[in-house]
């Protein structure tokens, strides 16, 4: 729990919603049955007695838990930063106070608070062992107050359970969520790696199929020959088989098909399979072809129905046109969080200085109204061939949602930054985008720059630059803003 604290404050800031494919909204780790009985099934003067203390305590808890943590050389690179240090103290105090002291039948919205808490964590990829270190450390000094205190005998074994289990709870809704946007990042990371590489989905749809093709005739050829039934090939261990353990579940995201293929791996290879080898068999010296080709047919149906699942998993990645937006061909905004995260761990490891652009259409809604879609359309993909074209080749740009784009930029300064973002502006209020007829019109665009400050969560980084971007918008727009 290193910077628990913090992301309190940057779930609370955030203006945009993650990313497509992105960690959303995360299913309870907790049943609410548990909180109720928890926050409801302690006495109120317990309630009362605990948030009393933390209220009066929180302050020196804060203390407390910075200088331990920044004694922990691993825990230190994550919160050395001005910003996290300077509120550090108020983020964790704020958070004791909704734990221990606010409205104890809002079960579900405890619960959610603690989820977007290890929603950060992951971002910022802060290790789950630091977290639980975190906690240890808060619940052994309330534990110590607790001692302290001129509570009963029973009333403080009672304080003590609760603290204990409420804090317990706390963590397990964060480790949740902080699993699940670890797995969903694990895809989006592979998902691009298999993109830059240039296996397009269509490339590995054909060789799946294949591969479960040429299993199909493997079994055939054997069944012809009268192979015995443990020399059979199973379906689980061949390429197809191996590709749908270990490839496929990292590849989509929705993993429905996933089981149902599974589900017809193992009835092929433990029912169907079997029988049809024993009806093969049987048939070759008595008359009993009916029930052969009985068990062939559903072998062959089951087959089918997993080719049709195969081809409804691919059929979800068709719009994705090989991780890039269709109309602008910048990368799909699904892959920021997979840029951002190796853009922050090399700056941590090598200290190296990057910037993010905010970068939006003035005026878009007129565009549209007074030309058409499909004029703004043509604008849309004017500027993003204007950011194709002079980017650097180390920098990223995406498609960041309607008339807004946003860009990466590694190993810059401050000064190169705002450098770029002033040529690009320049060049899109200097492009002639054609309409019918020979004629022409320009826009311009304002651009909102940040650079990493050493804050381990890229939403704060991207916030910032948003809020920069709001700013040129308010000040005169078609001009560069420097987040402060």
């Amino acid at each position: 729990m290193s910077n628990l604290p913090h992301p309190v404050q940057s779930v609370g800031s955030s203006e945009h919603a993650d990313p497509p494919g992105q960690p959303g909204p995360v299913v309870a780790a907790v049943e609410d049955a548990d909180w109720r009985t928890v926050l409801e099934g302690t006495p109120p003067h317990i309630l009362e007695a605990v948030g009393a203390l933390v209220s009066a305590h929180r302050e020196a808890m804060a203390t407390v838990f910075y200088t331990t943590m920044m004694a922990d050389s691993e825990a230190s690179s994550f919160l050395s930063h001005d910003a996290v240090h300077t509120r550090l103290h108020a983020s964790i105090q704020r958070w004791m106070d909704t734990l221990f002291g606010g409205n104890h039948r809002q079960h579900a919205a405890m619960a959610a608070l603690q989820r977007q808490v290890g929603e950060v964590h992951a971002r910022a990829e802060i290790p789950v062992h630091l977290v639980s270190r975190g906690m240890r450390l808060l619940k052994v000094r309330l534990f110590d107050l607790l001692v302290q205190s001129e509570l009963a005998r029973h009333d403080l074994l009672v304080a003590a359970q609760y603290v204990s289990s409420l804090m317990d709870l706390a963590f397990a809704e964060m480790s949740s969520a902080y699993v699940h946007s670890h797995e969903q990042g694990a895809r989006t990371d592979e998902m691009f790696r298999m993109v830059t590489a240039g296996q397009h989905a269509a490339l590995e749809r054909h060789r799946q199929l294949a591969a479960l093709t040429d299993w199909e005739n493997s079994v055939l050829r054997a069944l012809a020959t009268g192979a015995p039934v443990g020399h059979l090939p199973r379906l689980r261990s061949s390429a197809f088989g191996l590709w749908m353990q270990h490839k496929a579940p990292l590849m989509f995201e929705e993993a429905r098909e996933i089981g149902g293929v599974a589900q017809h791996i193992d009835r092929l290879d433990h029912t169907l399979l079997p029988l049809i080898a024993v009806d093969q068999v049987q048939a070759l010296g008595q008359p009993r072809l009916a029930g052969a080709a009985q068990s062939l047919r559903e072998f062959l149906a089951e087959l089918e129905e997993c080719r049709f699942l195969v081809n409804a998993m691919f059929d979800r990645l068709s719009d994705l046109e090989a991780g890039r937006d269709v109309l602008t061909q910048l990368y799909n905004r699904r892959f920021l969080p997979t840029i951002m995260r190796r853009a922050l761990l090399l700056a941590r490891r090598h200290e190296n200085a990057f910037g993010v652009l905010m970068l939006d259409v003035d005026h878009f809604k007129r565009v549209n109204d007074d030309h058409g879609h499909e004029i703004g359309d043509r604008v849309l993909q004017s500027v993003a061939s204007l950011l194709i074209s002079h980017g650097r080749a180390s920098d990223f740009y995406f498609r960041y949602g309607g008339e807004e784009f946003l860009a990466v930029l590694n190993e810059v300064t401050e000064a190169d930054a705002m450098a770029v973002a002033d040529k690009i502006r320049a060049r899109v209020e200097a492009a002639d985008i054609s309409l019918a007829e020979g004629k022409t019109i320009r826009v311009t665009i304002s651009i909102g720059v940040a650079m990493h400050n050493g804050h381990p969560d890229y939403r704060h980084l991207i916030n910032r630059a948003d809020e920069a971007l709001y700013e040129a918008k308010r000040t005169g727009r078609n001009r560069v803003c420097l987040a402060p």
